[in-house]
């Protein structure tokens, strides 16, 4: 996907790129940053991060020279970028139509998944255990199962009623009786307490040992996906359950253009750190942004007691350098060594070093 981008990025550069005089322009330029961990964290009077390790790389293939400019939020960053205070910018920019018009964008770096940020669940661990089973897929399943095994005690107290009437007794109690030995016999209890002593009992026992045990594996799997499909997903399996929930996310971001798409409401927040604060005073129900970035501050700011961050497959969206429209020619040498850096093991190790997945 990335070659097919950089093909149709350099084939578009013929309309916008600058002149080839100014292509050749070596001054130091300006970069712009805001901290958007783990890609670019301040640290101290030092830039740092994945953006920042790949631009370095990046800078020294084509021995450009830069400086810095930080900015208090990336909102003030972007329309610096729009006026062309700064050149470009090495925050992860989210591909979308509305930053193609505004900025030149390089080809993606990074695919973010979605992660949303939720008040810690301090649910009984039993009551927490069943939840997820309480849904229609799981009840259909334990009705038919109930349904089997009916029909099996009936068959078994029609077949036994007569000739063992102590162990299968008449009218409703004697039904009971069946159901007791089906349960008994699905489970591999065996007590034996309810014998079959007819033939045509014991031939209907075989059976059922036979049936429950496939019956049963079967029914233990689909417990068993349905419990690890819910706890992947979390409480958040589908777009129409964001839409169900107070949502907040950072303002003209990838996040933002999403939930606008799908007719989402949400707050609009400059930072992830008031996206928090909003969760833990019930301003909002969760927050959504890039799962690596909510996992960083999650750890920095040790939230464990109060917050919780669950990934979703929900959205990705695709992480780029951006540059002011007047300097395309950036982007233009930018992306054929990007592309090499972020298909080679560089990148990996640029990804473990700042513990990026």
């Amino acid at each position: 996907m990335k070659r097919i981008l950089l093909i149709l990025l350099a084939v578009t550069s013929v309309h916008f790129s600058g002149s080839p005089a100014e292509q050749q322009k070596t001054h130091e330029i300006l970069i712009g940053v805001s901290e958007a961990p783990p890609f670019v964290i301040f640290d101290s009077n030092k830039v740092r991060g994945v953006s920042e390790d790949l631009w370095r790389n990046i800078a020294d293939s084509l021995h450009i020279t830069y400086k810095y400019v930080r900015f208090t939020n990336y909102i003030e960053m972007l329309a610096s970028l729009k006026r062309g205070e700064v050149d470009m910018t090495i925050n992860p920019l989210t591909l979308t139509d509305r930053r193609l018009l505004d900025f030149r964008i390089s080809i993606p770096f990074y695919t973010s998944k979605l992660g949303l940020a939720q008040r810690g669940s301090y649910q009984i661990p039993l009551i927490s255990s069943l939840k997820p089973l309480m849904n229609w897929r799981t009840m259909k399943l334990i009705i038919l199962l109930c349904s089997i095994v009916f029909v099996f005690a009936i068959l078994m107290w029609l077949a036994e009623k007569r000739k063992n009437s102590g162990q299968f007794r008449k009218g409703h109690k004697g039904i009971g009786d069946g159901i007791w030995w089906a349960f008994v016999t699905l489970t591999t209890v065996g007590y034996g307490d309810k014998v079959p002593m007819t033939k045509l009992g014991r031939v209907l026992t075989i059976v059922w040992m036979f049936y429950a045990i496939t019956l049963m594996f079967l029914f233990t799997a689909e417990i068993s996906s349905e419990l690890t499909i819910t706890k992947l997903q979390g409480n958040v399996s589908s777009i129409e359950d964001l839409r169900k929930i107070k949502l907040g996310t950072l303002k003209e971001t990838g996040f933002s253009s999403f939930c606008q798409i799908n007719h989402i409401q949400f707050t609009p927040f400059t930072s992830e750190e008031e996206g928090f604060k909003a969760i833990i005073e019930k301003k909002i129900e969760a927050f959504v942004g890039d799962v690596s970035t909510l996992e960083y501050l999650f750890d920095k700011y040790k939230l464990g007691k109060d917050l919780m961050i669950t990934p979703s497959s929900l959205n990705e969206q695709y992480f780029c350098f951006g540059a002011n429209r007047e300097h395309s020619y950036l982007i233009d040498q930018i992306n054929p060594v990007l592309l090499n850096i972020t298909e080679s093991s560089d990148w990996v190790e640029i990804l473990y070093k700042n513990d990026v997945r």
